[in-house]
Parts: C-alpha cells; structure tokens; sequence
C-alpha cells in the first residue's frame, strides 16, 4: 500500500490542482504540491527501509494479453530504484516549496497550471524509477517528456522559451523513437518486457542480439540526458522558470537516462560492444561540456552544461562497468546541482528576473549572505574537494577510470580541472568583484525570503554529509566497494584546487585580465561558446535544409505535380462535360423535347375540332359509342357461345 502511495500521491495533486487549481488559488496550489511531494518522499523512505533487506513487487492489474505473454503493469521497489525515488521525492519537494517564493510575482495569473506541471513531472519519473516492466518506463519517459514540453515553455508569450520547449520536444522524440525500437527488439528477443523476467533470461540469450537491443535503449538515454549528438536542447531549456531548471537537472528527466542504464544494466552486461559505446559518448560529452561551460557567460546554461558534463561523467563510469559509482554520483549530484540552480534563481529573484549575464551581477556576497553561502557549498561540491559529496563520488568515479584505461581516467582529470575552474569562474564574477550591476538596475539586492533560503540551506547540508553514505549506498544497491585510491585522491583533489585558485586570480585579483585574454584566445572561446558550432549545424544546417527540402518538396510534389495534375484533370473533365453537353443535351434531349411539344400542340389542335359545342354533334358522337360498345359486346358473345 505504501509503495501505491508514492506515485498516487503527486498524481492526485495533479489531477486536484489541474481541475480545481482555478478555484483553489495559485498558493494554495503550490502548497498542494509541496504536501504532494512530501508524502511521497515520506512514503518512499518507508518503502525503501523494506526494499534495502527484499524487494518488493507489486502487481495492479493484466494490461495487455498477448500472444503467450500477458503484459501486467505493477510496480518493483528493490534498493536502487526505492532509495533513487526518496531522493528524487525529497529534492523534488524542496524545489517545490522553494518555487513559492520564486512564483510569487506571478500569482494572479494562473500559476496554478506550473503547480499542475510539477506534480505531473514527478509523478512521471517515479513512474520511470518504480515500473517493473520496459512499457511503464516508457510511459513515464513520454510523461517526463510531455511536463518538460509543458514547463519549459511555461512562458509561452516569449519566443526563446516556445523555441526552447520544442527543441527540447524534437530532440526527444529522436531518442524516443530508438527506445521504442530497442523495446521492440527486447521484446522479440526475450518474450517479455517484465524486468526481472528479462534479467533471468540474460545467460541463455544471445550476446549479438541483446547488444542490438541496448543499443537501441541507449540511444533513448542519450536524447533523455541531453548527451553527444543530442545535446543542444538542454542548455536551451534554461529559457524555463528556475525551479523547472533545477528539477530537470537534479532530481527528473536528464537524470532518467542514466537511471535507465543503470536499471536495466544487466542487460547492457551482456553487451560489452554497447558499454564500449556508452564510455565513449558519456566521456566525449563530458569534456564537450565541460569546455562549453568554462566560456558561456548566462549563469543558468553555465550550470547546465556542467549538468550535461556531470552526467556524461556518469555515462562514462557505466561504460567502464561501475554501476554503484555512477548511481551514487547521480545521487550526490541531484543535491549540490539543486542547490546551485536554487542559488541561481535566487540571484535572478534578486533582480525581478531581468538579469542573467554573470557579467552584469558582481559584489553580491555582502547583500546576499545565504545565497553566496549556497552556491559556495555547491560549487565546491561539484569541483570534488574534500570533504563534501563530490569528492567521495568523483573520487570514486576517477578511480574507476583510471583502473579502465589511462586516457578515460586522464579525461576524468581533465574534466574534473575544468569543472572546478568553470563554477568557480562563475561563482567569483557574480558575487565577488565591481557591482557592475549598478549601471543597468541601480537598487541594491536584498536576500531572498525564508522560503527560498530554506531549501537551499537543507541541500547545503546534503551536498555536505551525503558522500559519508558511500558505503551504505554500495551496500544496499550491491555495488563494489572500493577503497579511496590515495594518488588519485590527492590528485583529483589538487587539479580542483588548482582549477579555484586560476579563477580567483583570474576573476577576483584579476592578475591576468580577463577582457585581455578573451580578445586574444576569441576563436577559442567562441568555439567553445557555440559549442563547437554543432547548435550552429542543427539549426540553420540541419533544420533550415529541412525546411528548404520541406519547401522544395512542397512546391514540386504538391504544387507542381499534385495541383497540376488536379488542374489538368478539371481542365479536361470540364471540356469533356461541356461536349457532352452539346452533343447530348443539346442536339438529342433538347431536340426531342421540341418535338414532342410541337407535336403535342398539333395533336390538341386536331382534337380539339371535336369540341363543337353543338348538342346534335355530341348525341351523334354517343350514338356512335353506344353502336360501337354493342358491337363489341355481340361479338363477344357470339365468341363464347362458338
């Protein structure tokens, strides 16, 4: 019963706010959506304390009866997915309540459609983290894609948030529509879509065929996680309300994919070509996005690319075959990236949602203690420095690397330099430094209220003490435990540093200028900016040649050849209707119709002679009648007698 809870309890806010939020009010909306959340997350951590020692199934109904297999849907709370629904439940209702105080400028005009949003984007990862069979998790995986449309482009009168939401929605359904495929295949392959199911019959199958299979299922992580080639969407969703950014990016949706692998990776164990191929795409990615971060300058998409790079890290470390470090980094990531695009939306509160450019803001530290004070926990939790969250994971992550190959645990220290440098680059311009801000919004900032800081201050402590579970966690969802690699440690710990500490000579001391370096490293910097030109490509190369050949088609198939031949058609119908209308109706009915009333005309003219008006004409015509009737009768007569 407590496991229905979970789900049922963000799906009843949804359906409550979506058709009362009207009446009810966008506050008590919101706070709707908060209780949601937190009995969710309390039901969830009740479950998991019964998941962690045996998993528990539960089965609603028969779905779907097919031909030797029955598609049942029901629920599979096991330690990965138990202990992954509290904390997706538990960052999801501190975002909540956070976006109260964020949304309340908006109050007034039907907010509560955002709150209605929310619920549904929880309760369609949840869907994704708790189904026991691939049909629920797709379910889920076009729910979490169908709230993303609906929030991203909440604010629907802006044209980049409207561009923004499809994007989003077209990059998605590519990778969707390869896990549909790959759910197809595993069907075929396997004869059910049940999980467990699935994994017992592992052993017997066919390598080639199962890698086929994964494939496939990864290609639909990858639009889901925003990874390399299906990327530019994510940066782009920035263009959504903040608490949307940080729910995408912490606790739903990008997070899917990799859960997904992670889920079903006994499956992808069985495919040592397609984990091959996950390393591959989740190490290019995180140094693709690591190197886009370090010279972006919107303050949402630096954190959001540090997003994508964090989770191409995670990619990497199921490519190279450690399942528990890549779920405990997700894990320690959901609490430390909430909290810097928590600490993000409050600085854009701040400034009634007008400024975004880290290089508009600066000085905020002594007007916005708490603020600062978060996204400093955050941002040293990211760069992986002792002792916070970050470190226990990435340090973990690195080491499995580094026992892969020298070159994967070599690009995990490069990205783990880079990141440090980028959030810090981020994190000393717009709170440390000239108030450049004055020139464009002359008040000064204030702190956010409590119920913003609140939440940020919670995940401040989780991004702190949650790596101090390591061990636990790897207990519990069956992972290796490996001992901290002193060097690597050290080292991962030193690049971090040092990654600080060229930020804050750079952005704080300014004992390299900035401006300078820029101006001489521009088409570096510009590359990285336009991401290596591929959102360039995919929009005017990829999709405006669409539309060129949607134009082109357009014109020569429907306007050439399809409107040509209707018009040739018509032509030719008409012209054959109008000779058949001379030659039929014309010379034949017309022709007949005269005859016939000419000599209608004429047959009166004769009969009417008969019309005398004489009485001795009339008694003569029935003299002759009667004559002639007795006649008949007399010869009938006299033939019945014969």
């Amino acid at each position: 019963m407590e496991g229905l809870l979970v789900l049922a309890s963000p799906l009843v806010a949804f359906l409550v706010i979506g058709l009362l939020g009207r009446q009810i009010g966008d506050r008590a909306s919101g706070i709707l959506t908060v209780i949601a959340g937190a009995v969710s997350f309390f039901f969830s951590v009740v479950v998991a304390f019964e998941a962690v020692h045996a998993p528990v199934h539960i089965k609603l109904y028969e779905f779907l009866p097919l031909e030797g297999y029955t598609l049942t849907v029901g629920f599979y709370f096991d330690a990965l997915s138990s202990i992954t629904a509290a904390v997706v439940t538990f960052v999801a209702t501190l975002i909540f309540l956070y976006s109260i105080g964020y949304m309340e400028n908006e109050f007034g005009k039907w907010v509560y459609k955002f709150y209605a949003y929310l619920s549904l984007f929880l309760f369609a990862m949840l869907l994704i983290v708790l189904s026991d069979n691939l049909l629920g998790i797709f379910f889920g995986w076009e729910g979490v894609g169908l709230a993303s449309y609906l929030l991203i482009g909440y604010y629907h009168n802006q044209k980049k948030a409207t561009n923004a939401s499809l994007e989003a929605f077209v990059m998605n359904r590519i990778g969707d529509w390869l896990f549909i495929f790959g759910i197809i295949a595993t069907f075929l392959i396997f004869r059910t879509l049940d999980i467990v199911e699935i994994f017992e019959k592992v052993p017997t199958t066919e390598s080639a065929l199962i890698g086929l299979a994964t494939l496939l299922l990864f290609g639909g992580a990858v639009g889901k996680s925003g990874q390399l080639p299906l990327h530019t969407w994510l940066p782009n969703a920035m263009a959504g309300p903040t608490p949307v950014s940080a729910l995408l990016h912490a606790a739903t949706m990008v997070a899917a994919g990799v859960y997904m692998v992670a889920r079903l990776y006994p499956l992808f164990e069985a495919a040592p070509q397609t984990l091959k191929v996950v390393a591959v795409i989740g190490g290019l990615t995180a140094l693709f996005a690591a190197l886009a971060a370090t010279a972006h300058t919107d303050m949402k998409k630096i954190i959001a690319f540090s997003t994508m790079s964090q989770l191409g890290y995670m990619f990497l470390a199921l490519g190279v075959g450690d399942k528990g470090g890549a779920m405990f980094h997700l894990t320690t990531h959901a609490f430390f990236k909430a909290l810097l695009f928590l600490a993000a939306g409050s600085v854009i509160t701040a400034f009634h949602h007008k400024l975004y450019d880290i290089y508009n803001f600066g000085g905020l530290k002594k007007y916005m203690p708490i603020t600062y004070a978060s996204f400093t926990v955050g941002a040293l939790a990211l760069a992986g420095i002792f002792p916070l969250s970050g470190f226990w994971s990435k340090d973990r992550l690195i080491g499995s690397y580094y026992e892969a190959s020298f070159v994967w645990g070599l690009l995990g220290t490069i990205v783990a330099f880079l990141t440090a440098y980028y959030i810090f680059r981020e994190g000393f311009v717009v709170f440390h430094g000239e108030e450049r801000y004055r020139k464009i919004d002359p008040h000064e900032p204030k702190e956010v209220g409590a119920v913003m800081t609140v939440p940020m201050v919670v995940l401040g402590v989780m991004a702190v003490v949650a790596g101090f579970f390591e061990g636990w966690y790897m207990h519990a969802v069956g992972g290796e435990h490996k001992e901290i690699h002193l060097n690597i440690a050290v080292t991962s710990v030193s690049v971090g540093i040092v990654g600080i500490l060229i930020a804050y000579l750079v952005f704080v001391k300014r004992v390299l200028s900035p401006e300078g370096a820029y101006a001489t490293l521009k088409p570096v910097a510009q590359t990285f900016k336009e991401q290596f030109f591929t959102e360039r490509l995919y929009h005017k190369g990829f999709a405006r040649g669409y539309m060129l050949l949607s134009k082109a088609a357009y014109f020569v198939g429907d306007r050439f050849l399809i409107d040509g031949t209707i018009n040739v058609a018509y032509r030719s119908f008409f012209k054959l209707a109008k000779d058949t209308w001379k030659a039929f109706d014309i010379k034949s009915i017309d022709i007949f119709i005269h005859w016939l009333a000419i000599n209608s005309f004429r047959s009166g003219r004769l009969l009417g002679n008969l019309q005398t008006g004489l009485l001795n004409n009339y008694v003569l015509f029935l003299l002759v009648g009667i004559i002639i009737i007795l006649g008949i009768m007399l010869y009938a007569l006299d033939r019945v007698k014969g």
